[in-house]
């Protein structure tokens, strides 16, 4: 279908006019919960402004959307590119809200198409901001666009890759399988005895947060588990930024009264042993943020039975996908089946200090590779 492309950036509309916008392209979209109004509005409202917008146009419709940000780096304390971040900073004190599928808002019926065009013109232009783009980082896509989303004549790096885990909900009713019946015979009797254990000192009860000033007391109480967690494992944790606990109270407060978030309480008696805080988006469940007790009793599954707990309470009540996303944490390889793996895309136009750069890492990668295969072989 002949059609031509116009794209431009920007600058000055205000949250009330970007979120007019991007409401309506989002009605004529399948996006995830990440590319909803819902959490570019919390990231732009704790940002404290917005980022560039890139407007893509198709006979005078609205067909793409998204926020680049102006990123510069030093590859070697020698080699600098300018570019652009899609959706994020650059920052991870910013950067850990952990957007993933992350792309364009595109209109459905352009989806695949225009994303490369869109990447072609954002590296042809001369100048955005007071930099002149070199390359585009897309962080946490779905591998499965990076062909059809890279332009031609262009170099590509993977920083990482990471793989995903879910659970078809809606397959399992069609089915009428039981989710516990789904599961390894090991992770059946890990999850049942840890809750009859659970059972028997106290009992087992979940409770969802109604109301905000509750959401907020469930966050508290995540937040204590969460940084215990990852602190233990020598991790800053999530709420070690305050740009991270400021979005999601703006999330909450904005998504909590469309039920378009859910935080869950699990107690044994009445001792917390785990919260989960889950988006909820168009049938989907996406496992967002939990804070899990620490047990003596290596017995004792708090991860595995609280994220049961609320699949089973999903299954019942209709939801198409319970998404334990990207990361590669044995609870959700136990819990769930493999999904699409996410990738980070980096973008470059085809130049002398890229192809440098391109040539440094592969020598790294393969030096890295050597040093591991030195370090396996076993002594004589």
């Amino acid at each position: 279908m002949p059609h031509a492309l116009r794209f431009h950036l920007q600058t000055s509309l205000s949250v009330e006019d970007l979120g007019l916008l991007w409401r309506d392209l989002e009605a004529r979209s399948d996006n995830t919960f990440f590319l909803s109004w819902q959490w570019m509005a919390a990231w732009i409202g704790e940002l404290g402004a917005a980022p560039p917008l890139l407007i893509g146009e198709a006979s005078g419709g609205l067909i793409l959307l998204g926020f680049v940000v102006p990123y510069s780096r030093r590859e070697g304390g020698i080699l600098r590119f300018d570019g652009l971040r899609l959706h994020s900073t650059g920052v991870w004190e910013q950067d850990c809200i952990a957007i993933e599928y992350n792309g364009f808002l595109v209109d459905r019926g352009w989806e695949g198409r225009a994303e490369q065009e869109a990447i072609a013109w954002l590296l042809n232009q001369q100048q955005i901001g007071k930099l002149r783009p070199q390359e585009l980082h897309i962080t946490a896509m779905l591998e499965q666009h990076r062909m059809a989303w890279t332009p031609p004549r262009t170099l590509t790096q993977i920083p990482y890759r990471k793989p995903s885990w879910r659970v078809d909900l809606k397959a399992m009713r069609a089915s009428g399988t039981k989710y516990l019946d789904s599961l390894s015979a090991n992770t059946r009797q890990q999850v049942r005895r840890a809750m009859r254990l659970y059972d028997d000192a106290g009992g087992l009860s979940v409770s969802w947060a109604d109301d905000i000033p509750t959401a907020f007391s469930y966050l508290d109480g995540l937040k204590q588990l969460h940084q215990h967690q990852w602190e233990g494992r020598g991790k800053p944790g999530g709420f070690a930024s305050s740009f991270f606990e400021g979005f999601q109270r703006r999330l909450i407060t904005a998504c909590l009264p469309q039920r378009f978030v859910e935080l869950v309480r699990v107690s044994r008696g009445t001792e917390p042993i785990g919260y989960l805080y889950n988006l909820i988006w168009r049938g989907q469940v996406f496992a967002f943020v939990s804070g899990l007790l620490i047990e003596d009793d290596n017995r004792l599954k708090p991860g595995l039975v609280c994220h049961t707990l609320c699949i089973e309470h999903h299954l019942r009540s209709g939801a198409a996908i319970y998404d334990f996303m990207a990361g590669e944490f044995r609870y959700k390889a136990s819990l769930g089946h493999p999904g699409p793996d996410f990738i980070y895309l980096l973008i470059q136009k085809d130049t002398a200090a890229a192809r440098l750069e391109q040539a440094v890492r592969k020598g790294r990668d393969q030096l890295r590779g050597l040093s591991n295969r030195v370090m396996r072989r076993p002594s004589a």
